[in-house]
């Protein structure tokens, strides 16, 4: 290994301009890939396409549009004003007038007045105008307000009185609340439409929607939906991450600067970072990963991943500078030395993120292949880039001159410092009292490990959020006044219109909301009243019975869609044998949505037990988030104990010693217990990011224990000295280095923990925690490893000279 890495470091140190030309081709291949990024958000794009909850999706959205929709609420004191109604009635036409509205990023507007007809008021009793074949919004300009005031409010109690004709809960409109304070407006969103598309989209829509309703008087407008969320939470994710990215960039120069002292080697190191952060952004480009929510943590990692890497390959080079060496000589030395350690934790690192690809999770693995190709990008400009510039910069004999009449003034700095002897202390310590060290770690091992059976798991993005986006505000208004408006639904197939699969939808429908869970506000979790399907039309229809034959029912929806009522179009397939069940359901706790997920599917297999013709799939947010929180602890379980398998035998190998494979690992199984303690302690769930953070850790901190046993073994085995020096000189070696590493890494992610999102703010904080762990483990606990295994050794080897002798 340590030939190809001569030859690496001898090819950068002779041939430097060649060196920055490819990394210049690379950079400008990697640009050209970062115009093809586009964004994806959405639950069903964090789960796999064959999930049963996918794939209804999918089909839901091909047969019926899908639901995702924006919201206009109106309120007012009455919204039934003929003024209010009016510019409802017109708001369709006036959106088709825009650009890229109507048929683009809206399918389809619905309105209270689309379901309302015209009443014929000269008699004593007010009749549906010719058999209800009259829609009202056709007579709307011939009206004056009061007079479509009364329309409204006439067809609102014609559909109560066919309700509870029926037998059904609820009536009136599911458009205007019950008060008459708020009147919604849904516009259903085109499903194959890409979201970064569709939240720019967004943006003109709510201007138009404000801009038209703003002229009514004493009259409130509100926007919320798919595509506002999604942009507000983007807005906020990019505001954030970029005012972070900054403040830890900021805070990584003063960590350098007081490392370094040298203004070049500061500029060197962020050059690494920002080619690094292109090239993986460029290679996402050309591999078409979108930029989603995971895509946010990629950032801070990559920071800590190349300050690591840059500052022990620039201390080795001061290092051999100091002892006398010239640019080109100390560039291969540090290469060929601290290159095969640096490897070594890329290649950890790389396992560790490599892990995320068993996810079943498509954005988790996602994340772990950008992950693995910074950790390799880093590498690579680490050992090239970063020694063809010292040479370059050095080489010259105004630059040789200039290090020479500083040399003794560096020299001075370079002695051991209050810091070095404090760490030196800490490690020797350590290793002096062994066995209250080890019972200590065992101890705290333990508590963590039965503090984590206490973390929760948590998926609703938009609780993740801050709740003042106007989206979220918009949508608290609009639950306050209906209820809350999460979609859930069920696909039934077979022969939809026969008389025996319209019961068997009723009974499912019956089922579901009559389950004994109770929402987190005590309110039964699914309402009767809001569960809508082909067979609560047929069954008003009916006159509050299903007709007996499929013939009838035919007959009967026709003669309802003539009077007025809702023919249930947008419930059935064209083909009549697929139909969709609706319940919308309040955005409650996340074991709200799994009660739903269970009472849904447990009464699809009662239903489809009793009725074999058909079948009942689920889906809609509810199951959707059911369904990731079902994946995340897997997912946690699956990819930590594989990047600690793998990064285990990959240090094994290479150190050629079980022990010290396992020592070196040690540090990071030390911090991934304490992680999950501190989870339980600090109340945070396991989240989408949450989750990655074990492997992070796995892969970023192993270096701390692969820097000091690999240096360790180099000083007792080469250096031929005791146990105890060797230590110091270890921790004198390579503790300042660590040190700079990690107060960088956790320094950054502590930044991020700042952030108002709290899945951003639990991702840096657990993070910057378990690295500050993994540190302090490689000072207090890897020492007594080390130093135990290397008394034995030496002992062994003295009773076997003893022996030897006569």
């Amino acid at each position: 290994m340590e030939k190809a890495f001569r030859w690496l470091a001898t090819a950068s140190e002779k041939k430097p301009w060649i060196v920055m030309g490819a990394i210049l081709l690379v950079t400008v291949l990697a640009f050209a890939g970062m115009t093809r990024l586009h964004q994806e958000y959405g639950y069903k794009i964090m789960l796999p396409k064959n999930k049963e909850s996918v794939q209804t999706m999918e089909e839901q959205e091909d047969i019926f549009g899908g639901v995702s929709e924006e919201t206009v609420l109106l309120q007012a004191e009455d919204v039934l004003r003929g003024d209010i109604l009016r510019k409802v009635a017109g708001f369709r036409g006036f959106l088709a007038e825009k650009p890229d509205m109507i048929g683009h990023f809206i399918t389809e507007v619905i309105t209270p007045l689309d379901s309302m007809v015209f009443f014929d008021t000269s008699c004593d009793t007010p009749q549906p105008a010719d058999g209800g074949r009259v829609p009202l919004s056709s007579r709307v300009d011939e009206l004056n307000d009061g007079e479509l005031q009364q329309q409204a409010e006439l067809n609102l109690a014609y559909s109560r009185m066919q309700a509870e004709k029926a037998g059904l809960p609820g009536g009136g409109s599911r458009y205007v609340s019950q008060h008459r304070d708020a009147l919604r407006i849904t516009g259903r969103l085109d499903p194959g439409m890409k979201t970064n598309v569709q939240m720019g989209l967004a943006t003109p829509f709510e201007d138009y929607t404000r801009e038209y309703f703003g002229v009514l008087p004493a009259t409130d407008t509100y926007i919320t939906g798919y595509a506002s969320t999604n942009k507000d939470s983007n807005e906020k994710t990019m505001k954030d991450t970029g005012f972070l990215f900054l403040m830890a960039m900021v805070f990584i120069v003063m960590v350098l600067f007081i490392t370094f002292r040298r203004v070049s080697d500061i500029l060197l190191t962020l050059l690494v970072i920002i080619l690094t952060i292109i090239w993986v952004f460029g290679f996402a480009g050309w591999v078409g990963f979108p930029f989603s929510y995971n895509s946010s943590g990629i950032m801070p990692l990559l920071l800590g991943i190349d300050i690591a890497y840059a500052i022990h390959v620039l201390t080795r080079y001061y290092e051999e500078r100091r002892k006398g060496g010239d640019p080109q000589g100390s560039a291969v030395t540090s290469v060929v030395t601290v290159g095969v350690a640096v490897f070594l934790t890329a290649a950890t690192t790389a396992f560790g993120f490599a892990s995320f690809g068993i996810s079943n999770m498509p954005p988790i693995q996602q994340f772990g292949a950008l992950c693995v190709a910074g950790v390799i990008f880093a590498f690579i400009l680490a050992v090239t880039l970063l020694p063809a510039s010292l040479v370059l910069r050095d080489r010259r004999g105004r630059a040789r001159e200039k290090w020479d009449r500083k040399e003794e003034k560096m020299a001075d700095r370079w002695k051991s410092s209050l810091l070095d002897r404090v760490l030196v202390k800490i490690a020797v310590l350590s290793e002096h009292h062994r066995l209250a060290v080890g019972v200590s770690t065992v101890i705290v091992i333990a508590a963590c490990i039965v503090l984590g059976f206490q973390v929760s798991t948590e998926a609703d993005m938009t609780k993740m959020m801050p709740q003042d986006m106007p989206s979220r505000v918009a949508s608290s208004k609009v639950e306050e006044a209906f209820g809350g408006q999460d979609i859930a639904y069920s696909l039934v197939k077979g022969d939809i219109l026969e008389p025996e699969d319209l019961l068997s939808m009723l009974e499912f429908e019956d089922l579901i909301s009559s389950s004994h869970y109770l929402n987190e506000a005590g309110e039964p979790l699914i309402l009767r009243d809001r569960v809508v399907s082909i067979a609560d039309i047929a069954l008003q229809a009916g006159g509050g019975t299903i007709p007996a034959t499929r013939e009838e029912v035919i007959a009967s929806l026709l003669t309802l869609q003539k009077n007025g009522g809702a023919g249930g179009n947008e419930l059935v397939s064209d083909d009549q044998m697929t139909a969709m069940i609706t319940a919308r359901v309040s955005r409650g706790s996340q074991e709200d949505m799994a009660h739903i997920a269970e009472v849904m599917r447990g009464a699809a297999d009662q239903v489809t037990m009793d009725n074999p013709a058909i079948t009942i799939s689920n889906s809609g947010f509810p199951i959707l988030i059911n369904d990731i929180m079902g994946t995340l602890v897997p997912t946690q379980l699956k990819t930590s104990g594989l990047a600690l398998l793998l990064c285990t035998l990959v240090v094994i190998l290479v150190f050629k010693s079980f022990f010290f494979g396992l020592a070196a690992t040690s540090v990071v199984f030390i911090s991934i217990a304490v992680e999950l303690g501190c989870l339980a302690i600090l109340g945070w769930p396991l989240d989408f990011m949450t989750v990655m953070v074990s492997s992070l850790v796995i892969g970023a901190g192993i270096d701390f224990g692969i820097h000091v046993t690999h240096r360790f073994r180099e000083e007792w085995h080469r250096g031929g000295v005791e146990i105890d020096e060797a230590m110091r000189r270890t921790v004198t070696n390579v503790g300042k280095a660590l040190l700079a590493a990690a107060v960088t890494t956790a320094g950054a992610f502590a930044i991020i923990a700042t952030s108002s999102i709290s899945y951003m703010r639990r991702f840096g904080g657990i993070t910057a925690i378990s690295l500050v762990v993994a540190l302090l483990s490689s000072l207090l606990v890897l020492p007594s490893l080390l130093a135990w295994r290397a008394q034995n050794t030496e002992k062994k080897h003295a009773g076997r000279r003893d022996e030897s002798q006569p």
